[in-house]
């Protein structure tokens, strides 16, 4: 018998699963169903970073880092810090929406690689990060939990 673990599950949502099953005549367990469809979207996610986030929440998608809602960007030059926020689904400088690297280019009126130049900090962050290292490898499935605060210890 394989080990199993108890997960709360919302009462309307198994309820509507044992419906589908039973119209459909499919005579699985609703848990075999379950542990399918965390395997279905883990699958998933490593290449749809969309599903990495919540539906309901605002951010911006920067390649493959997401940037939610009320993260802070950050640029130093020639000894000045420049800031800008995620507002929405939009990066915006001084009250314009504006891409990361567009950014980093208008702040030193010259071509720079905005993944060198700006420091992020996401709400749930406690320091900034070179957004570069956001970049790294992809993340366990509990690093995922964690960044969106449903991890459990």
């Amino acid at each position: 018998m394989k080990s199993q673990i108890s997960v709360p599950v919302d009462t309307k949502t198994f309820v509507a699963l044992c419906d589908f099953l039973r119209e459909a005549n499919d005579p699985r367990d609703p848990v075999e169903i379950f542990d399918l469809a965390v395997w279905y979207w883990m699958d998933n996610a490593s290449w749809k970073p969309e599903l990495l986030r919540q539906t309901d929440t605002n951010g911006y998608q920067w390649k493959n880092v997401f940037l939610p809602a009320g993260t802070q960007i950050r640029m130093q030059y020639r000894g000045k810090y420049f800031y800008a926020q995620v507002d929405g689904d939009q990066v915006v400088f001084d009250g314009e929406p504006i891409t990361p690297s567009a950014l980093a280019n208008k702040i030193t009126m010259s071509s720079r690689n905005a993944w060198r130049d700006l420091w992020i900090k996401r709400p749930k962050d406690d320091d900034w990060k070179l957004a570069q290292d956001l970049r790294g490898a992809p993340k366990s499935a509990q690093e995922m939990l964690d960044e969106l605060g449903q991890g459990g210890e």
